[in-house]
């Protein structure tokens, strides 16, 4: 466990039991749970006495998930450190396993906490029920909005999936031609979506259903969390030892997902450049979406739309491209005072966006290849995280931001790091050995 074990948990010499520690294994664990899990640690106090049974001190349970936090969080960095000193061939061969993943995929993205340290020693978490209920200090005095910072996550994943000889699913599913849900869907990605004007012509349900066939998406069989605080090039290689520890480079079929931050591609060529990079599919079509109604009525960009979002569908980016050079050029170039909604604006965006990424968004041959070509599991990931450390009256201290991050993402994990640690802890604190059977 290095420095971090040592210094807070120092081993009694004739039991094996930490002599700061006043809690059994079994409690520590409950309160760690709890604490992690429950939206505040507040929450966590109240489920450990309804629930257990213990009348807990809020301090004392997050003073707790912080060392144990720490813990993990320096069990992290000694995996990644022993993974940057192994050989270069080694890293590329991955950790032997009896039996390589058949597919695999890797994806990144950030959610948003409040960082605020006040005192040299904070507790893991610092939250306040109303704004003025605790004045700042004198060097505080300032918007709150700058408190407000970026964690980093990634998700790595085994995937259950066939390769095709064509590809499945060759006509655009029909919730991506709803006008209600694409606006809706558009919105949560892309700023000045339209509305619709309720005078749109679209085929009706029974329409779709004729042409609609049910898409065969990969199914996710085990999901690897990894979370920090630490820039994105940590992150990067984070995810790069988690995949090596789980055997990813041995996998016949391999993605790597990811939005349109450049950032993204960055960590891909530094560390999976033998990954398939795929664009995201929804943030692709919100911005087609957004480009085939700029400057247009509902009822006359709609068509337009769902002629691109085929194209897009099918992996024919380059004729999206082609019309909406042709669009720019009848709109002429964006003025530097543009405002956002600008039709012209928003359709040089879309262009150089699509430009851009054109060679991730090959989706016909994903799906033949049974790669999945959204990051939907990243997001559902990122909320789950989310519960826990965002909010207007949470704020966390920089060491209490990365444990809980670290131990959030240990309890998403279906490897289960967490039931290793805590097996692990109850023989240190009772002395007890495991011993194999005799043959």
């Amino acid at each position: 466990m290095g420095n971090v074990g040592r210094l807070f948990f120092p081993q009694s010499q004739s039991l094996g039991i930490p002599v700061d520690v006043r809690y059994s294994p079994a409690v520590l664990q409950m309160m760690v749970y709890a604490c992690v899990q429950e939206g505040s640690s507040r929450a966590a106090v109240n489920s450990l006495r309804e629930l257990a049974g213990l009348e807990i001190e809020r301090r004392q349970v997050e003073r707790w998930t912080q060392r144990i936090g720490q813990l993990r969080v320096a069990q992290r960095d000694q995996l990644v450190e022993q993974w940057s000193e192994l050989p270069f061939g080694e890293k590329l061969g991955g950790c032997p396993l009896p039996s390589a993943p058949a597919a695999v995929m890797v994806s990144l993205d950030g959610c948003r906490l409040q960082i605020h340290d006040r005192c040299t020693a904070p507790p893991a978490e610092e939250i306040s029920e109303t704004p003025t209920a605790e004045p700042l200090l004198a060097e505080d005095r300032e918007s709150r909005s700058s408190y407000w910072r970026e964690s980093k996550i990634g998700c790595l994943a085994t995937l259950q999936s066939q390769v095709h000889e064509v590809d499945p699913v060759p006509q655009i599913p029909r919730q991506f031609l709803d006008p209600p849900r694409i606006v809706k869907l558009s919105r949560e990605i892309c700023r000045n979506v339209p509305q619709d004007d309720g005078k749109s012509e679209v085929p009706t349900a029974s329409e779709r259903a004729q042409t609609d066939q049910a898409a065969q998406s990969p199914q996710v069989r085990v999901r690897t969390v990894v979370a920090t605080k630490r820039p994105y090039a940590a992150l990067g290689v984070m995810l790069a030892a988690a995949a090596w520890q789980r055997g990813f480079a041995a996998a016949a079929r391999k993605a790597f997902l990811g939005d349109g931050a450049e950032v993204n591609w960055t960590i891909w060529r530094s560390h999976f450049w033998d990954y398939t990079p795929i664009l995201d599919f929804i943030h692709a079509i919100s911005r087609v979406f957004q480009a085939a109604l700029a400057g247009q009525k509902f009822v006359e960009g709609w068509p337009v739309y769902c002629r691109w979002a085929q194209w897009l569908w099918s992996g024919q980016v380059s004729q999206i491209i082609a019309q909406l050079e042709q669009r720019c050029a009848e709109l002429g170039p964006p003025a530097r005072d543009d405002p956002t909604t600008a039709p012209r604006k928003v359709v040089h965006e879309a262009l150089t966006y699509l430009r851009n990424h054109q060679q991730f968004m090959n989706y016909a041959e994903y799906r033949r290849l049974g790669l999945p070509i959204t990051t939907s599991l990243m997001e559902s990931t990122v909320k789950q995280i989310s519960r826990r450390v965002k909010g207007t009256e949470k704020f966390w201290s920089e060491a209490g931001a990365e444990a809980m991050l670290q131990l959030r993402a240990d309890y998403l994990s279906d490897t289960e790091p967490m039931t290793a640690f805590w097996a692990k802890w109850q023989r240190s604190a009772t002395g007890q050995r495991q011993y194999a059977a005799s043959s």
